[in-house]
């Protein structure tokens, strides 16, 4: 991400999908965050936070992990912690949590920080999805004014995922998020801003499965099927994702949901700052379109992108 000139209040947690497979995700938001004048720090030798899940394994590791991540964006002298992955805000806000308000538990991961060589941590650093930061700081009139390719006859089915609102200790009133755990629509607004119409989609917040995908494939294609219908049935051109494990998993399923289902229920999967990027004037091969398993790039071409 680019350096910060505002105190490095910003750091950047890439989360372990973001030079793997969510790449398109991490180069689209670079694009689209410097488009937008917002500027970030990543953080220097982070690690996993543990967001699958550790938690059933060991409460303390689940929050040391992301718990390390956050002491170590304090001492850069940040405020906050920017996320672009719904179960690495999870984690982290999870974990900041448990730090804050309980003594004994932060006196546990104090001393296991201290013992991994990383400054003591009292959760007092803010966490926030990467979508909250480009909606909060640029604002719908500032993205607006960066359009140079409005993506006018676009159809879109805005999908956030499960973690995004929930559960509401993490995402409700008193805890600092500003989008509506039960009605979001940061995307929608964004997606709107850039001229994409946003179509009517029920199923924006139900789980696509991802936690599924190893030990239950069937109910995970299952529920990402359910998703992508719904999409198909609204009438979508594209769904639109914000998360790199629900984007993943609703991709990876495709094969099997078209064996089971038919072709007709597919829409391809993009990434919402792909999206952006494009609207703002860069070429496709700069959104990385060609990265997605789905072909959003052919279906943008048939629509005269």
């Amino acid at each position: 991400m680019v350096m910060n000139s505002q105190k490095d209040e910003l750091a950047f947690y890439p989360g372990c999908s973001l030079d793997g497979m969510g790449k398109a995700y991490r180069k689209t938001s670079e694009l689209v965050n410097r488009d937008l004048g917002i500027e970030m720090r990543e953080i220097v030798n982070y690690n996993c936070c543990g967001a699958a899940e550790v938690k059933t394994a060991s409460y303390d590791l689940s929050v040391f992990l992301p718990g390390r991540n956050l002491a170590l964006a304090k001492q850069m002298g940040s405020s906050a912690v920017v996320a672009p992955c719904n179960g690495c805000v999870f984690s982290l806000g999870r974990a900041n949590r448990a730090i804050a308000e309980d003594s004994g538990t932060r006196e546990r991961i104090n001393s296991y920080l201290n013992r991994a060589g990383a400054p003591s941590y009292e959760g007092d650093v803010e966490v926030k999805h990467i979508i909250e930061v480009i909606y909060e700081r640029a604002g719908i009139e500032g993205v607006k004014k960066k359009v140079r390719r409005p993506l006018t006859g676009i159809h879109v089915a805005c999908y956030y995922g499960c973690l995004y609102t929930r559960p509401k200790i993490y995402t409700g009133a008193g805890t600092g998020r500003k989008d509506n755990p039960e009605h979001p629509h940061f995307m929608d607004d964004l997606m709107s801003a850039i001229g994409a119409e946003v179509v009517d989609f029920p199923l924006k917040t139900v789980c696509c499965g991802g936690g599924h995908a190893i030990a239950d494939r069937e109910v995970s294609v299952g529920f990402s099927a359910a998703i992508l219908n719904e999409a198909a049935r609204a009438g979508a051109d594209f769904v639109v994702t914000m998360c790199p494990l629900g984007h993943m998993n609703i991709e990876a399923n495709i094969p099997a949901i078209v064996k089971q289902y038919g072709m007709e229920v597919v829409r391809p999967v993009v990434y919402f700052t792909q999206l952006m990027a494009l609207a703002f004037g860069h070429s496709r091969r700069e959104a990385r379109l060609s990265d997605n398993f789905s072909e959003a790039g052919k279906v943008l071409q048939e629509k005269g992108f």
